[in-house]
């Protein structure tokens, strides 16, 4: 891992410098534009080089995970934030649709971050003009699960090719898998990662209908319940 980030992070930094034009002018537009382009390729470069080495610790199970009590709500809107620019440039319309304003889990937040940019950068990937990707999180009580769905109206995946979307490095050819650059990490990494801090994943998805992602963990009632009454004792009397 250091042979291959230390020469990236000098790539990434130095064409960063110049892009910047920190140490004075160029002279030139286009070293300027080549800069911008050497830095982008560079950060692309080393995001997949960690999330292949993640996967790689997983599969080893030398990847680690610190549980502790999250807020996903927060998480996801901050996901959905950091995705927001790429949707709307792509005419993709962004939903989400909670039945509490909080929902408190035992996982590693960082991971979960991760499986959320994962997954809904890819919806985005793959939804045309006009199309939707849609957050929703909801709870059975009489089971005590909490279900976190990632869904778009995407191209789908035929049955026959699921096996490959979910497989390392596994891609189907589409239309839009030759528009956008891809790696085919994204979905079986999110599906470890899920399963790591003790969650299940499930995917559904038709051709022509799109993709539902189902990640289903323990919800504690009782550790939500002690947090509703901070959360509420924080709010001003009506």
């Amino acid at each position: 891992t250091h042979e291959l980030r230390t020469p990236l992070n000098s790539i990434i930094g130095f064409s960063g410098l110049l892009k910047d034009q920190t140490l004075g002018p160029l002279g030139n537009e286009e070293y300027i534009k080549y800069s911008a382009d050497i830095n982008t390729s560079g950060m692309h470069l080393l995001s997949l080089i960690n999330d292949i080495l993640d996967y790689s610790k997983s599969e080893l199970g030398r990847l680690k995970v610190n549980v502790t009590e999250v807020d996903i709500i927060k998480i996801i809107k901050q996901s959905l934030s950091i995705v927001a620019p790429r949707a709307s440039e792509s005419g993709v319309d962004l939903l989400q649709s909670f039945s509490n304003d909080f929902f408190i889990v035992r996982m590693d937040p960082k991971r979960f971050k991760q499986i959320m940019l994962n997954l809904l950068s890819n919806s985005v990937k793959f939804t045309p003009e006009g199309g939707s990707v849609s957050v929703s999180v909801y709870t059975d009580l009489k089971s005590d699960k909490l279900s976190i769905e990632v869904k778009d109206t995407g191209v789908g995946i035929a049955d026959k090719d699921i096996p490959t979307v979910m497989s390392l490095f596994g891609q189907v050819e589409t239309e839009l898998s030759r528009k956008y650059e891809g790696t085919g990490i994204g979905l079986p990494f999110a599906k470890k990662l899920t399963q790591l801090m003790g969650g299940e994943f499930k995917l559904d998805s038709q051709v022509g209908s799109g993709t539902t992602i189902t990640m289903v963990y323990k919800y504690d009632k009782n550790l939500n319940s002690e947090y509703s009454d901070l959360y509420n004792s924080d709010k001003p009397a009506l």
